[in-house]
């Protein structure tokens, strides 16, 4: 009943049209968009759109939140989710910006962005506009959270999202377990990835897809097994359209 009803929202969501004050912050923090054919901005504004209406965003540490905010942030989102289902972030209930890095109450250092498996997902703004404005850097905060959000599709931190048939775990697991290793091997080596990715599985899969989307041809030319597995999972090639 909880899920028809849902679904059943989203689809009015999703139907209304989105505020014309929006579209130039789309246009300024997303100019990939522009280059997308139709359909495939069609589903990126409509993830963007469900996204920034459906969720509560709050800010904390003093940050008055913004539309822009609530717009680069659903934005980054929906840039890895635009040719997925709209369910995927069903579980994300509520985003959490403060103004920079914050000190973590349990008093292990501090973060730029934290997922949390009970709908929760924490983010600094100044890491966040950093992640746009260097995007061939390889590093992204938000793309890295949401992509841990998506991870947890399954209901676990692992490295493995939810896929769409057994063979893919086989190919998935094959690929993913192979670079890993490399990355921990000799983390601060790789001309592509991130040697934060060597932490764990969960770390590796959101370095890596930090990497499809901000490096995607060096990604591509220097792990096209890793590429591939992306680019089926995330049904997009950036490569050829962003």
């Amino acid at each position: 009943m909880f899920g028809f009803l849902r679904s059943w929202k989203r689809r009015r969501l999703a139907k209304r049209e989105p505020s014309p004050a929006l579209a130039p912050l789309i246009d300024q923090h997303f100019p990939f968009a522009g280059q997308l054919d139709a359909a495939e901005r069609a589903r990126f504004l409509t993830h963007l759109h469900v996204f920034f209406l459906e969720k509560r965003f709050e800010g904390a540490g003093g940050l008055e939140l913004t539309d822009e905010m609530k717009v680069v942030v659903a934005g980054s989102a929906a840039r890895l989710a635009r040719n997925l289902s709209l369910d995927v972030y069903d579980d994300l209930v509520t985003v959490v910006l403060y103004p920079a890095a914050w000190k973590n109450p349990r008093g292990e250092g501090v973060h730029l962005g934290e997922a949390h498996q009970w709908g929760l997902v924490v983010l600094a703004w100044d890491a966040v506009r950093h992640g746009l404005y260097n995007p061939a850097d390889g590093h992204d905060t938000a793309l890295h959270e949401f992509a841990h959000v998506l991870d947890l599709g399954d209901g676990r931190f692992d490295g493995t999202p939810e896929l769409n048939a057994w063979a893919d775990y086989h190919a998935w697991t094959r690929v993913f377990s192979r670079h890993y290793e490399q990355l921990r091997a000799r983390p601060h080596r790789s001309q592509v990835l991130r040697a934060y990715g060597a932490t764990n599985e969960a770390e590796f899969f959101a370095v890596a897809t930090e990497a499809f989307f901000e490096k995607p041809a060096r990604l591509k030319e220097k792990a096209p097994e890793l590429y591939e597995e992306l680019r089926r999972y995330y049904r997009l090639d950036p490569v050829r359209n962003e």
